[in-house]
């Protein structure tokens, strides 16, 4: 069946499937109010139906209209004939329309519907008997449909709390609401039948990893119909990424561990993850998508380097992966062994018709009189979804008179050159537009929309009116808050410059070419018609910075890698940005006052000082002197009153920043990191804005700043290896501060008391804090505490005695690092800490595999409640399908001890891996270092994912856990030796072991 875009208009969200005698008035009733008090619009039936009677209409219509179904199987399920053909209906949406389904088995086990035995098999050997003679194969479709949806990943209530069963439910439903689709198409027309082409090629039921290639001339539409394809496919999988403008994104400086970085953030949902450089990267992706499904699209590729970096190889990812690869080249992916590959073609004549009627009329057909016109216009787009969608916008709503001009342009122009069909559009824009449409195709190409919307609102371009009209005319769009634009449309607008003098550059309003603006600088022939230039030069060259004072008009100013000759006597008052790593000069030029400039940058700079006294800049709201070594003092910044973000890292002759700072009511980031000799900061701070503060590595810094009022955006301080001695009493001010870093600060004596006030608080590290002593009552929502090597730790509150280790305090910790504290952690407390490990940790759990509970201390044991233990590294078991689906979790246990005659260990890896059925379902490695002395490592997992692996065409499973040490450099000797190691698991929601007999030793 054909994929009808339609779906993806989804009137409901959820639709809850389910037998009304069994679970209306409890289990379903509950579920569906917790949905509704989460704004999920969900639907359910409260007629309640006799047996045999046969869905209504508007049920069918309501299935075919949810985004997601909820299959609610209970005891009595089966006997429902209406519940057995919603089934059936599901599971044919699921197939036609990317619906997702999620089975929730009610009290009763999936392997009764994937053998259909109990009550199910009675309830079908009468439907059996029933039908007979009418429909036989009804009750086929109902056992089929039965045995495909125990197969479905879902959660299985057996004993456990329903009240936390629902909350489980429900933020899964969040989750998969909240993923949300690419906006594939103002009007996908003509998509259809190649997505079901891709969908056939990707094999979506197969095992294996399988890789498709989409190849075409750029603006036929494959960028458009993998989004398609995404779109409904990717709920399929364990993580997915798609990588957009690979090919451009990879040309940037880092771009291809940008992508990278991109690819596992997508994948792993997190934010921020750096891998540092592309081998690094290439390990990552080994690593962590080794055994996830996963779904990867990698858009607009035109290098192997770009393929190898990425998707390398199949065996990067788990099985039932897919990857999916766009390009213009077809022999790239040959290249890459790619074996199956589909060509985009021009759409039809009818589907081309469609498409550019809906943009010329608003309307799938021409408007009478005009369908002679709509195919002299066809005939020049030939099937180019690009050039249909640019032309028919461009002629909406014009008369006659400029169709007939219009298609006259079109007819003169040779080889019907898609340069020339696109400037049509252009030519229709008004001034502004036009001058925002070429600073985008020149300058800002993949650059965030609120970034080059201060640019150009500063320009007094008016974006957000120029943004609707180009984004209506669909000559820009925007994917994650970035603008893009085609690249035949880039191409368009740099030549529309080009064209605006061929022979002298340094007449045009904008340069970016590199030769170009060598030949304008070092030949002075530069002019005030220049407004922007942008040089990025492939390798360091000298340019005459003098030929700068003849731009007059210049308003953004871009220069990378660049020497200059001279120091930089004059800069255009007219700039509103300037973008230039490596300046030359020891300050901005003396008769400099841009009154409209917004953003400078110029780290890595000889800049010494900025300017005396204080400057009106009441525009500038970005600042970035980064890596200025020569730069000494931050000045009066007290007439800069819109300042958003200032970095001045790696500063290393930066004494004192001015105590203006202090007081900038608009500062959002505030970042010195690394100024080794900055000891002087404003001595108060009143910066209500301020959410970053990076303090990390100013080893000179012993004072940190008193706080005078609530700065309730604070989020994240990171004072690493600074020489501050005590935080002061006022840190309770810092009302929204989520993250404390305070490792390596090794003069810090005290924390205040009020540290426990500070309610969002999760994360405190202190380790290597090798002074401190004591350790206050920390606020209760901490979930990661490292107070490694902080060997002068004699007392914590909340360990201070066994009988003040209790659940209260420690329960919302995830991750405990207590490496080397020897004075703290005494045989009472190891054991308090296990136990508690055991029994506490949050209550919800996910659909996906994650790791909630960490634990390392020193100790030479594993726990006795690990009912599983081994020293060889390896656990073998059994385990029984009856736990088929079931909600788990498990703890794994390592004793790290050093090697004979060492009196310290060197770096090194710690790994354990799942495997179930001889197939890797999970792992996890810690980095340790210098430990001194026996320590334990506990991992707790909860999940519901793994338990899905058993199998339930045979009883019994094989379960095998390895444990291993392993070096992190081959320079360095690990010095460390895997004592023993240990397993043990829960599996129903209250904690408790189930049913010894389900789990046993290997019998080989």
């Amino acid at each position: 069946m054909a994929l009808s875009f339609e779906s993806y208009k989804w009137k409901y969200d959820v639709f809850l499937s389910f037998r009304g005698v069994d679970t209306r008035r409890s289990f379903t009733s509950h579920l569906y109010h917790a949905l509704c008090q989460k704004g999920v619009n969900s639907f359910i039936d409260y007629k309640e139906l006799e047996k045999g009677e046969q869905i209504s209409p508007s049920i069918l219509r309501a299935i075919e209209g949810s985004r997601i179904s909820v299959i609610i199987f209970s005891e009595n399920y089966a006997s429902s004939v209406s519940c057995l053909d919603e089934l059936v209906k599901i599971l044919e949406c699921k197939d036609s329309k990317g619906q997702l389904v999620l089975p929730v088995f009610y009290n009763v086990n999936p392997f009764q519907l994937r053998g259909q035995h109990g009550s199910f098999a009675e309830c079908l050997a009468k439907h059996e008997e029933k039908f007979r003679d009418d429909d036989i194969n009804k009750v086929k479709r109902w056992r089929e449909a039965l045995y495909q949806a125990s197969t479905l990943y879902g959660w299985h209530l057996g004993d456990g709390q329903e009240s936390k069963f629902v909350q489980r439910i429900v933020e899964e439903i969040m989750n998969k609401l909240n993923r949300i689709p690419f906006n594939v198409a103002k009007h996908p027309v003509g998509l259809d039948s190649p997505t079901e082409d891709i969908k056939s090629l990707l094999d979506l039921g197969s095992d294996g990893v399988r890789t498709v290639g989409i190849y075409g001339i750029g603006g036929i539409g494959k960028t458009t119909l993998v989004k398609a394809v995404y779109n409904h496919i990717s709920h399929q999988f364990e993580g997915s990424a798609f990588l957009a403008n690979v090919s451009e994104i990879s040309n940037q400086r880092h771009g291809l561990v940008q992508l990278q970085e991109s690819l596992l953030s997508e994948v792993l949902s997190r934010r921020d993850l750096k891998v540092g450089n592309k081998d690094r990267g290439i390990n990552w992706i080994k690593d962590r998508l080794c055994c996830k499904k996963v779904l990867i699209v990698v858009d607009d590729s035109d290098s192997l380097e770009q393929l190898e970096s990425l998707v390398g190889d199949c065996s990067w990812f788990g099985s039932g992966s897919r990857i999916i690869i766009t390009t213009r080249d077809e022999h790239l992916l040959i290249a890459h062994n790619v074996e199956t590959n589909y060509k985009v073609k021009e759409l039809s004549h009818d589907h081309a018709l469609e498409l550019f009627s809906w943009f010329a009329f608003k309307k799938p057909c021409p408007a009478s009189n005009y369908e002679g016109l709509s195919s002299q216009i066809l005939n020049y787009a030939k099937g180019l979804p690009l050039a249909l969608t640019v032309l028919g916008a461009y002629l909406c709503g014009r008369g006659k008179a400029e169709w007939i001009s219009a298609s006259a342009k079109l007819k003169k122009i040779p080889n019907k050159q898609i340069y020339e069909i696109l400037k049509i559009s252009f030519d229709g824009l008004e001034e502004e537009e036009k001058a925002i449409f070429l600073d985008i195709a020149c300058f800002f190409k993949g650059e965030d929309k609120e970034y080059v919307k201060m640019i150009l609102d500063a320009c007094d371009l008016h974006s957000d009116n120029g943004f609707g009209v180009l984004m209506d005319k669909s000559l820009i769009n925007m994917q994650l808050n970035k603008l893009w634009m085609h690249d035949l449309l880039q191409e368009m607008g740099k030549e529309i410059v080009r064209q605006e003098s061929p022979g002298e550059p340094g007449k045009r309003s904008r340069l970016w070419f590199h030769e170009d603006i060598l030949h304008v600088l070092n030949q002075n022939m530069g002019t005030n018609n220049i407004e922007g230039i942008k040089l990025d030069l492939p390798e360091p060259d000298t340019i005459n910075g003098k030929a700068l004072s003849n731009m007059k008009r210049l308003r953004v100013l871009m220069i990378s890698n660049a020497r200059v000759t001279d120091e930089i006597q004059y800069l255009s008052d007219e700039l509103r940005l300037i973008d230039w790593p490596g300046y030359p000069s020891s300050t901005l030029p003396p008769n400099f006052h841009p009154r409209r400039l917004v953003s400078l940058n110029m780290s890595h700079s000889h800049i010494k000082y900025l300017w005396k006294g204080a400057k009106i800049f009441r525009d500038l709201k970005l600042v970035s002197f980064s890596c200025c070594e020569y730069l000494t003092e931050i000045p009066d910044m007290s007439m800069v009153p819109n300042l958003e973000s200032l970095s001045i890292d790696n500063c290393k002759s930066l004494i004192r920043v001015n105590e203006s700072v202090g007081s900038l009511d608009k500062l959002v980031t505030l970042n010195l990191m690394f100024c080794s000799n900055l000891n002087t900061l404003p001595n108060r701070f009143k910066l209500k804005s301020l959410r970053n503060l990076l303090l990390t590595g100013c080893s000179k810094l012993r004072k940190f700043p008193e706080i005078v009022e609530n700065m309730e955006h604070l989020e994240e301080i990171l004072l690493q290896g600074t020489a501050i001695k005590e935080l002061p009493h006022s840190i309770e001010y810092l009302v929204g501060i989520k993250s404390l870093f305070l490792d390596s600060c090794q003069n810090l004596e005290h924390l205040p008391s009020s540290l426990q006030k500070l309610q969002y608080l999760t994360t405190l590290n202190l380790s290597y804090c090798s002074k401190l002593r004591e350790l206050p009552k920390l606020p209760p929502n901490t979930k990661f505490l490292d107070i490694s090597d902080c060997r002068s730790l004699e007392s914590f509150t909340m360990l201070s005695s066994p009988s003040n280790v209790i659940a209260e305090d420690l329960s919302s910790f995830q991750q405990m690092r207590f490496i080397n504290c020897h004075k703290l952690i005494n045989e009472q407390v190891q054991v308090h800490l296990t136990n508690l490990f055991y029994n506490e940790g949050p209550d919800s759990d996910t659909y996906l595999v994650f790791v909630n509970g960490d634990l390392v201390l020193p100790a030479s044991k594993i726990p006795d409640w690990f009912h599983h233990q081994s020293t060889n590294g390896s656990i073998t078991l059994e385990m029984a399908s009856i736990l088929y689906g079931k909600p788990a979790k498990l703890f794994l246990g390592a004793v790290i001890e050093l090697e004979k005659g060492a009196s310290t260990t060197s770096m090194f890896a710690c790994t354990y891996e799942i495997f179930i059925n001889d197939q890797k379902v999970f792992g996890q490695q810690r980095t340790f270092e210098a430990l001194d002395s026996s320590h334990v490592w506990l991992s707790r997992i909860k999940c519901s994912h793994l338990m899905w692996h058993l199998n339930n065409v045979r009883y019994w499973n094989h379960l095998r856990v390895s444990f291993w040490i392993s070096e992190v450099s081959s320079k360095v000797k690990v010095r460390a030796v895997l004592k023993n190691c240990g397993f043990h698991i829960c599996c129903n929601q209250e904690g408790y072991m189930v049913d010894p007999t389900a789990i046993r030793n290997s019998i080989g």
